[in-house]
């Protein structure tokens, strides 16, 4: 009766509260505009043929453990070329995964032989040697390629897509005359040429700052990607390509090139994750910062990348009435890897002993899971199409934990 009430709880509550974190289901290859560089390439040129896709043998490349890219979106202030979006991107060829990671360029690292900074700064004082090598001891990973766009490149392409439809969620007035930079938007529906689209993922001066433009980023780059699918676009390809080639720099050869295309246009949307890298917003010496907690930054990363828990749905439930318990657990379990759908209050506050349901059999919990868990209940109710793969109602054993 009770894992019945359980159920119809969660059915009822599931659409109501998520974490902060939401995961877009949606067909979204991008989280940021520099990404969408990256995917247009691949687009445009698998789509005109001018990679011969199926001449090269690409065994050496595709045998590796993960790819990893690092993808920087240039903006030029006072003709001083900044990274403006910086992305990581993994891809597993074995298990045709892929991970984007957006960093915020306000982000406060170790940045080699210059100390704590911005890490956007890295780029300034060393170029792309510097910034991958700053990004690369950040998270600390391999990187084996990197694609570096620009975004003044990338106005002409809009502009000749014939503009982009946006709906304008706020009016958006900045002006820096020292910098060169003046956005002037009024909300609405309406089509943004070159030039405005830069402004409307340029403007960062409401209380989101880094982390709402990075949003915008990605509603602009799903509606050139619509742009680009619709049919009237299809003559329009060869000048794309002209303007694409002429903003991008990269060190991935064309064999490599080619078969990185082979192997994403292969992936599936449902294969593809996306995260921004959270940090505390923090004020030192008269400059606005966001701090991360690197541990944790780090943990996440090897649990997006190797974790054997990736893509295992989570739901939490507080049965023991602990104020926040439940939010504390998902931070834990989203450091392993786990991909939490659900938190909310179980049906009652009672329950003694933390209770696992594990609905999915291709699920298999590891040690650490279990660790964590290990006062607990673990029962196996397999079912088809449920929202989650695993339920967890925490008892009142685990009070003493959190």
């Amino acid at each position: 009766m009770q894992e019945n009430n359980l159920k119809e709880e969660r059915t009822r509550k599931s659409s109501r509260k998520h974490l902060r974190k939401k995961k877009n289901k949606k067909f979204v290859l991008i989280l940021s505009f520099a990404c969408l560089l990256t995917v247009l390439i691949i687009f445009l040129s698998r789509f005109i043929g001018i990679f011969p896709f199926n001449s090269f043998n690409s065994s050496s490349l595709l045998s590796s453990e993960q790819i990893n890219i690092l993808v920087i979106g240039l903006d030029k202030v006072e003709k001083v070329s900044r990274a403006d979006s910086i992305v990581f991107l993994s891809i597993a060829p074995s298990t045709k995964e892929v991970v984007a990671i957006s960093i915020p360029r306000d982000m406060r690292v170790e940045i080699p032989g210059r100390g704590k900074d911005k890490i956007n700064h890295a780029y300034v004082f060393g170029g792309i040697d510097l910034i991958s090598e700053t990004v690369s001891s950040f998270l600390d990973v391999p990187l084996h390629f990197y694609v570096v766009v620009d975004f003044e490149g990338f106005v002409s392409i809009i502009d000749a897509l014939g503009g982009v439809e946006i709906e304008v969620e706020k009016r958006m007035y900045y002006v820096d005359q020292a910098g060169g930079i003046k956005i002037d938007l009024y909300p609405g529906k309406q089509i943004l040429n070159g030039e405005k689209a830069l402004e409307y993922i340029r403007f960062r001066q409401d209380k989101l700052g880094d982390l709402g433009r990075i949003q915008r980023q990605q509603k602009l780059a799903m509606a050139i990607i619509n742009k680009i699918m619709a049919p009237g676009s299809i003559m329009k390809i060869p000048q794309l390509l002209e303007e694409v080639k002429g903003c991008v720099q990269t060190n991935i050869e064309l064999p490599k090139a080619t078969a990185l295309a082979n192997l994403l246009s292969s992936i599936g949307p449902e294969k593809f994750e996306f995260e921004t890298i959270q940090g505390e917003p923090v004020y030192i010496g008269g400059v606005n910062y966001l701090e991360p907690n690197l541990e944790e930054v780090r943990q996440r990363i090897k649990s997006l990348l190797y974790s054997p828990n990736n893509s295992i749905r989570v739901e939490i439930f507080n049965g023991n009435g602990l104020p926040g318990v439940a939010h504390r657990m998902a931070k834990e379990l989203e450091l392993q890897g786990f991909e939490i759908v659900n938190i909310d209050n179980a049906d009652r506050f009672d329950y003694e002993r933390t209770k696992v349901i594990v609905y999915s059999k291709g699920v298999n919990l590891d040690n650490q899971f279990k660790q964590l868990f290990k006062e607990g209940e673990i029962v196996k109710d397999y079912q088809d199409n449920t929202k989650s793969d695993v339920a967890i109602i925490l008892g009142k054993d685990m009070t003493n934990s959190y």
